[in-house]
């Protein structure tokens, strides 16, 4: 079956059996379910052609056609109407919202200053007004303020010398003054140098012959802090002793202590304690 539509353009709708092909629109594709007949809606406008059933209604833009069934091929030709008078123009619709205000624009350059006016005429003098009452007295003004200090004046000319004054008496005799706090005691003075070795004695005489008994020496030794001592054994004699000090100290003492003992004391030059070692020399009888 073939449509031919305004415009020159022809549409086929070719039937086999009991259905039918699609249907080609202009602007679209509609599809044919009768194969005896077919049932449209065209636009008016746009010759948009839609295939609905024989119980649908078209639109108000559309017109209504049937294509007749058959087996074989027929053509139907839709003939566009004449082109409508243009309506009336509707009613003017409502005045809108106003709009929101707008930003506010820039401030303008100031404007340049106008022309000077002409000076105006000259009044004429008014009237003697009449005397004004006599003001109340003014308030005593406040005292001013000191003025510089004067220079110093030029000293005066010195006075003659006066008459020399008599002797006067002598005075009473005073009492005796109080006696003095005593004084505090001074600081210890330094310690003093080491004396000098002694001279050598004088060899000692020779003396008797013993009664045959025999003697032998040896030595012990004690260390020490400012003082201490070294004993020998029991029933010996000491004869002799000795020291060594650390530096920087001082002897105080060395002597026999007792008949088998020998002791020694120091100091130190200063802070701390005198460490050294005191020896004494024992005599042994065999």
């Amino acid at each position: 079956m073939t449509i031919k539509v305004p415009g020159g353009r022809t549409l086929t709708l070719a039937t086999v059996g009991a259905l039918a092909a699609s249907l080609l629109a202009v602007g679209g594709v509609a599809t044919a379910s009768s194969a005896e007949q077919v049932t449209a809606c065209v636009n008016k406008k746009s010759r948009y052609v839609r295939i609905v059933n024989t119980t649908t209604p078209c639109r108000k833009t559309e017109t209504r056609m049937v294509i007749g069934g058959g087996g074989g091929t027929s053509t139907t030709t839709v003939v566009e109407g004449q082109k409508g008078d243009t309506g009336a123009q509707g009613p003017k619709g409502d005045t809108g919202l106003q709009g929101a205000p707008g930003p506010r624009g820039k401030q303008g350059l100031p404007g340049k200053n106008g022309v000077d006016g002409k000076n105006g005429i000259d009044g004429k003098d008014g009237k003697d007004g009449l005397p004004g009452k006599d003001g109340k007295n003014g308030e005593d003004g406040k005292n001013g303020k000191d003025g510089i200090d004067g220079k110093d004046g030029k000293d005066g000319l010195p006075g003659k010398d006066g008459k020399n004054g008599e002797d006067g008496k002598n005075g009473l005799p005073g009492k005796d003054g109080k006696d003095g706090i005593d004084g505090k005691n001074g600081k210890d003075g330094l310690p003093g140098k080491d004396g000098r070795n002694g001279l050598d004695g004088k060899d000692g005489k020779d003396g008797k012959d013993g009664s045959g008994a025999t003697y032998t020496t040896y030595t012990r030794s004690s260390s020490f802090s400012n003082s201490g001592s070294a004993s020998c054994s029991t029933g010996d004699l000491a004869v002799g002793g000795g020291f060594t000090i650390s530096k920087g100290s001082s002897v105080l003492s060395s002597a026999p202590s007792g008949s088998a003992s020998w002791s020694v004391s120091a100091e130190k030059d200063g802070y701390g304690s005198a460490s050294g070692t005191v020896y004494v020399v024992c005599l042994k009888k065999s």
